[in-house]
């Protein structure tokens, strides 16, 4: 018998759009990517990565070409737009592995607004192959919520978010049928997990749901677990985070989101069992810090990772 394997996984909305989109003065996307190829990425196994895009750029085609000397032999990518298509760029997902990728597949979201609407985004799976036993793996970034005083505008994004976990529900279940093999949702779910901590935005309108009716889409028929809720008792801050009054990330977050507090970035994993368990000690955010660079994060989110134990 083979002995437990400890899988390391990391999450990371990695924050390097297009040229020559841009928040502050810069956003070093080089540098950063730099960084994160020659220190980060060898502490983990399989590394799921949104806003790591392709189009006008070669920073996605350096990771995955440095993930090579790193051991990571497997990567999947969703795609460049069809040429047909009216989207300007590719969704920005990319899961590296340093396991067999069996089979991987992107379907594209059949709900969208502007602005994610100029990218071509939707949810890319992969199947991977470790210790004999098969992992089904999702990775997408869902539709941001982008500031306004419309409470129109505001539900319009909401209700296309839903639409897309409803997607994302129906392409797991497509994907894993009747099995019980283990499922992990990582990614940049634009759902604010601590809304519910902070005053509504519209008096005018339910705003406080999004949590709630993302879970109830995604637990209705399987035993779903939010690991980095469960860990910390409370879904816990991954963008604009706040420490004593203070906002922690200023060089890369937009001045009015430094002080967000937003929990947006998820690990679900379901189907968990004695041969594929979740190691609590390994579970938490991590903001990635980078001593002595001109940035203090990797990203203006914080990554969130754990590791699976298999055997």
């Amino acid at each position: 018998k083979t002995s437990a394997r400890k899988i390391k996984f990391l999450s990371l909305n990695i924050f390097l759009r297009p040229p020559p989109i841009k928040t502050n003065g810069s956003d070093y996307k080089d540098l950063r990517t730099l960084y994160f190829c020659k220190h980060l990425m060898k502490k983990y196994d399989i590394i799921c990565l949104q806003e790591c895009f392709d189009s006008y750029s070669l920073r996605r085609k350096k990771i995955i070409h440095e993930g090579k000397h790193l051991n990571f032999q497997y990567h999947a990518v969703s795609p460049d737009p069809r040429w047909y298509d009216p989207h300007l760029i590719d969704g920005g997902l990319l899961i590296l592995s340093k396991y067999r990728i069996l089979n991987q597949e992107f379907l594209p979201f059949e709900h969208e607004v502007f602005p994610d609407s100029v990218a071509y985004k939707g949810i890319l799976y992969a199947k991977i192959l470790i210790q004999g036993k098969n992992l089904h793996l999702f990775t997408t970034h869902l539709q941001s919520k982008h500031p306004t005083s419309n409470p129109d505008k505001y539900l319009e994004y909401r209700e296309v978010r839903r639409a897309q976990v409803v997607q994302l529900r129906e392409f797991i279940d497509s994907k894993i049928g009747d099995s019980n093999e283990p499922v992990v949702v990582a990614g940049d779910l634009n759902i604010d997990g601590r809304e519910t901590l902070k005053p509504p935005v519209f008096t005018e309108i339910e705003c406080m749901d999004d949590y709630q009716k993302f879970m109830e889409i995604m637990t209705k028929k399987n035993n779903l677990t939010d690991i980095l809720r469960k860990k910390y008792g409370e879904s816990p801050s991954t963008f604009g985070r706040v420490h004593e009054g203070e906002p922690l990330e200023v060089v890369l977050t937009h001045p009015e989101e430094v002080f967000w507090d937003e929990s947006l970035d998820y690990i679900l994993v379901e189907n968990e069992t004695k041969g594929f368990r979740v190691d609590w000690n390994e579970t938490r955010v991590n903001p990635l810090e980078t001593p002595g660079e001109v940035f203090t994060q990797v990203s203006d989110h914080a990554g969130v990772q754990t590791a699976f134990i298999i055997d």
